[in-house]
């Protein structure tokens, strides 16, 4: 890509209210001219040099590591069925289909990121139990990266089994703010404070908003105790600092940072930035980093408002 890669990389690690923050490239999504989380992506991104890309990684039949979101190969490949019913070698046969290029495995992302200083964010798309084997494989793939490297799941069954990396737990199945209708078969029950939550604090007309916030959050924090950082969706970290809790802060105190997910082109870039820095966001991943990066060029002072 034509970019000035040190200021791409600068405008990503913007100093905003004294704070260091970073923009992670979701999927690997920069240019768009790659399909998301294949290995042009990757490279990509690679080489502008952004402090922090996302893959989605899935295990396939054979317990290699494919690096795909969706669970289904259908909508965006060649190829068709559930990615965990394939093996390696028929997913080598699969093509993206918009851009004619091979799926990867995320033993060749961490070679590509060995020599260089962007940190890789894994989204662990498991939620069945995670076997010993299939720790180990993990665990040993992303070994060449030692603290550049950073796993997230919505499952903390899984998470609670990775001892040699950072994890990132998204409490997305447990508590989340996602409007009117429900976008995941859990949790079932949307909570009087208009989270869909189980808890049966949830419930509860003695509780405010923050008691019970609070005390969900601390709830939730003993489910992954190792957790360095938690991956939440936008929505729900606005929700709660409209109801007087910034989650970033609250979890600051057990030093754990704050991700949020996923800033798109739907999003006002402005007030939505301003909103995330308030809750005390760390790290926003994103689909748009290039209309972010000019954001943050285009001011004289980049942190003048914030």
């Amino acid at each position: 890509m034509a970019a000035d890669d040190d200021g791409l990389r600068e405008s990503l690690l913007p100093d905003v209210n004294g704070r260091r923050r970073v923009f992670c490239c979701h999927s690997a999504t920069l240019s768009g001219h790659h399909a998301p989380n294949s290995l042009g992506a990757v490279r990509e991104c690679i080489e502008a040099r952004v402090p922090r890309l996302e893959v989605d990684v899935r295990f396939t039949a054979d317990d290699a590591m494919v690096c795909f979101h969706d669970a289904e190969l259908d909508r965006l490949t060649t190829g068709s069925g559930a990615v965990g019913l394939h093996t390696a070698v028929a997913l080598n046969a699969i093509q993206f289909r918009a851009t004619g290029e091979p799926l990867c495995f995320l033993e060749d992302v961490v070679e590509l990121l060995r020599s260089s200083s962007t940190i890789l964010q894994v989204d662990l798309k498991l939620s069945r139990p995670i076997t010993p084997a299939r720790v180990r494989r993990l665990e040993d793939a992303l070994e060449p990266l030692r603290d550049r490297v950073i796993v997230g799941s919505q499952s903390p069954w899984n998470l609670r089994r990775l001892s040699r990396v950072p994890v990132a737990f998204d409490p997305t199945l447990f508590l989340n703010y996602t409007g009117a209708k429900r976008q995941a078969p859990y949790p079932r029950q949307r909570g009087l404070h208009g989270f869909w939550d189980d808890s049966p604090l949830a419930l509860n007309p003695h509780a405010s908003a923050k008691e019970y916030l609070r005390a969900r959050i601390e709830e939730l924090q003993g489910l992954v105790p190792a957790a360095v950082e938690w991956m939440v969706d936008i929505g729900t970290i606005l929700r709660m600092a409209e109801l007087g809790v910034r989650l970033g802060d609250v979890l600051a105190k057990s030093e754990v940072a704050l991700a949020a997910w996923t800033l798109s082109e739907r999003d006002p870039l402005e007030s939505t930035l301003d909103r995330l820095w308030e809750a005390g966001t760390t790290t926003v991943i994103t689909d748009v980093a290039l209309a972010v990066s000019e954001l943050f060029r285009t001011r004289s002072k980049p942190v003048a408002r914030w």
